[in-house]
């Protein structure tokens, strides 16, 4: 019966002897490598996990956490021995792990970086359900990051549309979110009077169970126009989720939101700019708008949406 297994001083000598496919080989690391890789990213909370058919240990696989928003649990090594390849050993792994991440449960989801050319591996991941982020690191630019996202469960939060900007427990964390910025506003009231002139101005804005706002996001249609072509895009203008609930799924969760919005009302694309979380958006497919150029100097980042 398959099973996980704890690597441990008593079985980690057959774990080191796993090997893999001479075309597998350039695409895994070995099997002593996962084993360093455990030791070398323990500060990550790094696990090498044993994957057994009974008493036989036929695979291994590595799993840490990756805390940079949008944080998740990275499935950086996965491995089926060669003698026990195509009986399907590594699909039924692979959902194995994914259940045990999923009963954790410290991130929304799991991401692996995966060959272009790995076709077989891709395959299992796509199989299970890992969908391509679209993201592409420039470090690695051969390679597709697929996501898996677990199912989401009743948090206790409640997601609420606002265009009335006058509510004090807003303007409390608006007020919060500029003060993390550094900056100084002299007229608060003349700032939050302006949100609500202008043009459409709306913002999803996230509770939690006890009534505190957990974040929110800003957002307006916003038109680009010359003389012959048009195009509304929904401008997302501000995004903030309170420190004490970051890295916890709420900043992608408030995204989603705002960019199933736009859907509903006709736009497909989203545009933005950041100086502070270019690899958020990127894993969530934003990609940079090169020749636009925003007039505060911050990069800008566009999503064409489904």
């Amino acid at each position: 019966m398959l099973k996980l297994i704890d690597v441990n001083e008593q079985n980690w000598m057959d774990v080191r002897k796993l090997s893999v496919n001479e075309t597998q080989a350039g695409f895994l690391d070995s099997a002593v490598g996962i084993l360093a890789r455990g030791y070398a990213y323990r500060a990550r909370r790094a696990r090498v996990i044993g994957i057994a058919d009974g008493e036989t240990i036929i695979g291994a696989a590595l799993v840490k956490d990756l805390a940079e928003a949008p944080a998740c649990y990275d499935l950086q090594q996965f491995m089926i021995d060669r003698q026990y390849q195509g009986r399907g050993f590594g699909t039924a792994a692979l959902r194995m792990i994914l259940s045990e991440l999923e009963t954790e449960r410290k991130y929304d989801c799991a991401e692996v970086c995966v060959r272009k050319d790995d076709a077989a591996a891709l395959h299992v991941y796509e199989k299970v359900g890992f969908a391509d982020t679209g993201y592409t690191d420039t470090d690695a630019p051969d390679c597709l990051n697929l996501v898996y996202r677990f199912p989401q469960e009743p948090s206790g939060c409640t997601d609420v549309l606002i265009s009335d900007f006058s509510d004090p427990q807003f303007r409390a964390a608006f007020q919060a979110y500029f003060s993390e910025l550094g900056i100084a506003v002299e007229d608060w009231d003349g700032l939050f009077g302006s949100m609500q002139e202008h043009g459409g101005n709306s913002a999803f804005v996230r509770h939690g169970a006890d009534g505190s706002i957990i974040g929110f996001i800003q957002f307006q249609p916003t038109q680009l126009t010359n003389w012959f072509f048009e195009e509304t895009c929904g401008f997302i203008r501000e995004f903030w989720v309170s420190g004490t609930y970051r890295n916890s799924g709420h900043g992608s969760a408030l995204l989603r939101l705002a960019e199933d919005h736009f859907r509903e009302h006709g736009i497909c694309t989203s545009i933005l700019t950041t100086d502070t979380a270019e690899r958020f958006y990127l894993k969530h497919g934003y990609v940079p708008a090169p020749g636009c150029r925003a007039k505060n100097e911050d990069a800008v980042f566009i999503k064409r949406l489904a």
